[in-house]
């Protein structure tokens, strides 16, 4: 049985909900990522990407990290089996998994993280998907 824990990376930077868009694309920018955490009092509050940026922030005049993020948030746990994991996220149309243990951000995995066979064809299903316009994280 393969672990999600040990998969994920786990040196993931965050935000504030109160983080402002500067401060949130010079993040991603820093760390090469188009996704962060948001983080309030230790427990995960939501996640922003690079695109809710551009498209929630940007264009519609919008400041915050809060302003922005994805709230309700798939998310998977270190003691996750990888398969399932892969699966939620083809699931959910998802390209990154939050691994979250008790409310606490502990990584964050994508399908080329989990090498799962044929997680190519896997992610391009999801991108596909994502393309869309129905995933957001």
């Amino acid at each position: 049985m393969t672990l999600l824990k040990e998969y994920m990376t786990t040196n993931v930077e965050s935000s504030k909900t109160s983080d402002d868009l500067k401060t949130l694309a010079e993040k991603m920018e820093k760390d090469d990522v188009g996704f962060l955490p948001v983080v309030e009092n230790d427990k995960y509050a939501g996640v922003v990407t690079d695109r809710d940026i551009v498209v929630k922030g940007l264009a519609k005049g919008t400041g915050k990290a809060e302003d922005i993020m994805t709230e309700n948030v798939v998310t998977g746990s270190p003691d996750m089996e990888v398969e399932e994991a892969a699966k939620l996220m083809q699931d959910h149309q998802i390209k990154r998994l939050l691994v979250v243990d008790d409310d606490a951000v502990n990584g964050v995995v994508t399908l080329g993280d989990l090498g799962v066979e044929n997680a190519d064809q896997v992610a391009g299903n999801i991108i596909s998907e994502v393309s869309k316009g129905k995933g957001n994280n």
